[in-house]
């Protein structure tokens, strides 16, 4: 019986779902509670899972979260308002306050959390395994935390970038001309974006593999093949 959805997202064993009334439905594994809602828990405007928490932007610009909390990932900062946009990583968050600036909290073994000094101006988020990035309002990148495989080493002529996608170790980027740039870990192909790839409308990240909507409504995958990853049904 669900519908009327219009947003959705995947934890590790859970799902979050969306719907057009600002309600989120929520299934799956809830060993941590990661898998219902709380109450209270509505008029939501974006969200976001983790690996095991879910965190989430309600109407009045006040941030909720719940599920597994041993890095305080789900420990709201007290008098954290004015946010517009939330993202969630592994086992942190990071929301984009409408000021331009950024707040992040939870697991920081590898700086994940420590958004750098002096970083404004950005407009979108995107939190990944153990690292995180921004876009700023002159479509540049900003990356921070775990490095071990370059995967927050942003090309040095990256620019028009609308959007970014973080993997396990690896980063996505789509640029306003439809292309797609790809870096860090490439050990199952992640980062070899398929020759001539173009019109692209969106981004996605899995674990070692990637994957692009195109403008005409298909999907291309690429990088790690077990268990049919990137077997896009049709292709």
């Amino acid at each position: 019986g669900l519908k009327d959805v219009v947003a959705i997202s995947g934890g590790v064993n859970h799902s979050m779902a969306l719907k057009s009334d600002g309600m989120l439905i929520g299934w799956g594994d809830d060993y941590w509670g990661q898998g219902s809602v709380p109450e209270g828990v509505d008029g939501v405007l974006d969200f976001d899972s983790g690996s095991t928490h879910n965190v989430a932007l309600l109407g009045d610009g006040s941030v909720r979260a719940w599920g597994w909390n041993k890095y305080g990932q789900s420990d709201v900062p007290g008098g954290l308002m004015d946010v517009i946009s939330v993202s969630a990583g592994w086992a942190f968050n990071l929301v984009l306050k409408s000021d331009g600036t950024v707040v992040a909290w939870g697991e920081n073994q590898f700086g994940q959390a420590n958004v750098p000094a002096g970083l404004t101006d950005v407009i979108a988020i995107e939190a990944s395994r153990y690292h995180a990035m921004a876009i700023k309002l002159d479509s540049t990148v900003v990356a921070w935390g775990i490095n071990q495989n370059g995967q927050i080493n942003v090309p040095a002529d990256l620019d028009s970038v609308l959007a970014l996608a973080g993997g396990r170790y690896h980063t996505l980027a789509l640029k306003s001309a439809g292309s797609v740039v790809a870096w860090g870990t490439n050990t199952k192909g992640q980062t070899d974006v398929p020759q001539g790839l173009e019109n692209v409308t969106a981004i996605a990240a899995g674990w070692e593999h990637s994957v692009a909507l195109k403008s005409d409504g298909t999907v291309v995958a690429w990088g790690d093949t077990t268990n049919g990853k990137t077997a896009v049904p049709g292709n």
